[in-house]
């Protein structure tokens, strides 16, 4: 399994950060054996063999993986990120922690996400996406029709998609692509929409640093039809 990402063409965001000593770029490379998702092994992913399947798309450092996957034991969470210091980081809590549960996809999403089962995933995350606010970047945002088309495949009937945004262009966004689909119900509480984080999220760094600077951190739920 490579350690660093392929689909340098098409991607857009940022690969690595500060330089990763030796030691953890090491620790890394053996273990990135039993921790790393190859794609041969992915529809080799059994349907029913955990209670759920989760699925977090950008997962940061990692933080909001580890909690949950230390409440939830008996079920199974993938998390797919390319940025290399956050995969080094959930490597090492991993290992300090001896989870059993997570498996990482350290690229590109769009690589591999035809490759799961269909109706495979019970819920599925993407906390905080690069909102890239600017119109002429539009075209990079993650949420693209094309996208929401593959979530439909490889989510469960019911299952659901959860989004969450501290930016406005982002926030717009989410609403103009998903409020033309029929495939995925707005969960709303009567006219309002459920702007409250679930429990079992916790605060990944970019939620806590919107919070710190006042801003609100919206949240949608959308449940497939």
């Amino acid at each position: 399994m490579q350690l660093f990402p392929r689909n340098e063409k098409n991607f857009y965001g940022r690969r690595k950060g500060r330089k990763v000593s030796s030691t953890i770029s090491k620790l890394v490379e053996d273990y990135s054996y039993k921790f790393y998702l190859q794609e041969d092994q992915i529809c080799k992913l059994k349907l029913h063999e955990n209670e759920k399947n989760i699925l977090e798309i950008g997962f940061g450092n990692g933080e909001n993986l580890v909690n949950m996957s230390l409440n939830k034991p008996n079920d199974l969470f993938i998390g797919c990120d390319a940025y290399y210091n956050g995969c080094t980081k959930l490597v090492r809590q991993i290992l300090n922690k001896n989870i059993k549960n997570i498996k990482i996809w350290p690229d590109d999403i769009h690589l591999i996400i035809k490759k799961f089962k269909k109706n495979f995933f019970d819920f599925i995350l993407i906390i905080q996406p690069d909102p890239w606010p600017k119109k002429k970047h539009k075209k990079r945002r993650l949420i693209q029709q094309k996208f929401l088309d593959d979530l439909n495949q490889i989510l469960k009937f019911k299952g659901e998609l959860i989004i969450s945004t501290d930016h406005k262009v982002m926030k717009s966004w989410v609403l103009e692509q998903l409020h033309v689909r029929e495939d995925f119900l707005w969960i709303k509480n009567g006219y309002y929409y459920q702007n409250k984080q679930p429990e079992w999220i916790i605060n990944t760094k970019y939620t806590k640093k919107a919070l710190q600077n006042n801003r609100v951190v919206n949240w949608f739920f959308f449940k497939k039809n």
